[in-house]
């Protein structure tokens, strides 16, 4: 059964901003796909004798990295713009399957999120032993662009997963994840 997790995490000014980053140029990717595949959609209205070529609906970044057009997407790893493009995927797959409605645009207001996966983070255990207690703190970052570590209140015990999502809500910032409890309904 899959257990699914929030908690509250603090980072500090610098790590907020870089974090803020993250977010936009995610978002930048995901909407560019969703204009990408308008575009397409109205080619192939134009122009009925070229909509039978199948473009397909692949996940590549690459065509929106231009170093004088998008510098900032160089500022951030590869694997934040890699999600940006598999979310959009995921999302146009549950469109197909008639499970929600065609991807639009993302707007920068609200709640804004940041998916990240295993090449980005680690819950680094700390035990206190004078109270045998365990706590975490989240590692975000990798080699090239480290963010540190990022204290975190997690109430419960929980299974380190596979994938988070650092999101930000009027200003306060929280972890959320799930992951399998091995066992059955």
């Amino acid at each position: 059964m899959q257990i699914g997790n929030s908690f509250r995490i603090y980072p500090d000014t610098q790590q907020s901003k870089i974090l803020l980053n993250w977010i936009g140029c995610q978002r930048f990717i995901y909407n560019s796909k969703v204009s990408e595949d308008r575009y397409f959609k109205s080619f192939n209205r134009k122009f009925l004798v070229d909509s039978l070529i199948d473009r397909g609906f692949d996940q590549s970044y690459s065509q929106f990295k231009d170093k004088e057009l998008t510098p900032w997407l160089y500022d951030v790893p590869s694997v934040i713009l890699r999600n940006g493009a598999t979310l959009w995927k995921q999302a146009y797959s549950r469109y197909y399957k008639k499970l929600a409605g065609r991807p639009t645009i993302k707007s920068k207001h609200g709640k804004q999120s940041v998916w990240l996966t295993n090449e980005l983070f680690a819950f680094i255990e700390i035990k206190d032993n004078n109270n045998k207690t365990i706590y975490y703190s989240l590692e975000v970052g990798n080699k090239k662009f480290p963010i540190g570590n990022i204290k975190i209140k997690a109430h419960k015990e929980f299974k380190i997963p596979k994938t988070i999502h650092i999101s930000v809500i009027a200003g306060k910032w929280f972890v959320s994840f799930n992951y399998d409890n091995d066992l059955i309904e």
